[in-house]
C-alpha cells in the first residue's frame, strides 16, 4: 500500500511539474499572450513564431527540462520510469492553461534524454532533416518521436523505457490531428511563413 501511495504521489508530482507553463510565461514577459497569436497553442514553436527564435529555443530547453526532470527523480528514487510520462500528460493538459496546453513533443524529448541521450540526438538530427525537407514542424515532430523508440531501443535503453516512449509519441501524433487535417486540406502552414491568428496560420503546437 505505502509503494502504491508513493507511486501515486510521484505522479502528481511529474503531472504538477509538467502543467508549469513555461512559453507562456515568457510570452508574458514580452508583453505576448499565446493565446491570442499565432496557433494560439501555449508551446515552444508558437513562442517562436510570436515572440522570437531566441525565446523560442528557451521554451523549448524548459519544456524538455520538466520531463528530464521527472525521469531523472524516478530513476534517482528507484521508482518506474512510466511515472515520468504524467510530466507530459502535464504539460499537454496544464490546470493552469484550462488543460488546454501544447502537444508534449519537447516534454517528450526531455524524457528521452534521460533514457539515451544518443538516441536524443538522433532523433533532433531526424527532426531537422525532416524539417529541413518539408518545412512542416509538425511533420518533423510526428516522424522523429514516433521514430524516437527505434533508436532508443537500438542502442540499449531498457524495455520499459522504450515503451514508455512507444505510449507518448502516439500520445503526441494523436495530438497531432489537426495538423494532419490542414496538411491534406492544404492549409499547414510551412516554417518561416509567418504567424496569423487565423485558422490558416495555425502551426503545430510544443
Amino acid at each position: 500500500m505505502e509503494r502504491w501511495a508513493l507511486w501515486g504521489l510521484f505522479a502528481l508530482l511529474a503531472y504538477l511539474l509538467g502543467s508549469i507553463p513555461f512559453s507562456y510565461g515568457i510570452a508574458r514577459a514580452k508583453g505576448v499572450d499565446l493565446k491570442r497569436v499565432g496557433s494560439g497553442n501555449v508551446g515552444a514553436t508558437n513562442v517562436a513564431r510570436s515572440v522570437g527564435l531566441p525565446y523560442g529555443a528557451l521554451a523549448f530547453a524548459l519544456d524538455a527540462g520538466k520531463g528530464a526532470a521527472a525521469a531523472a527523480l524516478a530513476q534517482l528514487w528507484g521508482l518506474p520510469l512510466g511515472l515520468a510520462g504524467f510530466a507530459v500528460v502535464g504539460h499537454i493538459w496544464s490546470p493552469f492553461m484550462g488543460f488546454r496546453s501544447g502537444k508534449g513533443v519537447a516534454t517528450t524529448l526531455g524524457i528521452l534524454g534521460v533514457v539515451s541521450l544518443p538516441a536524443f540526438a538522433i532523433t533532433l538530427g531526424i527532426w531537422a532533416l525532416v524539417a529541413a525537407l518539408t518545412r512542416y514542424a509538425s511533420v518533423a515532430s510526428v516522424t522523429a518521436l514516433l521514430l524516437a523508440p527505434l533508436w532508443a531501443y537500438l542502442l540499449g535503453a531498457p524495455k520499459d523505457a522504450v515503451g514508455l516512449l512507444v505510449a507518448l509519441a502516439l500520445l503526441s501524433a494523436a495530438r497531432h490531428r489537426e495538423n494532419v487535417r490542414r496538411l491534406l486540406e492544404g492549409r499547414e502552414p510551412r516554417l518561416g511563413s509567418g504567424s496569423s491568428s487565423g485558422s490558416s496560420g495555425r502551426g503545430p503546437r510544443g
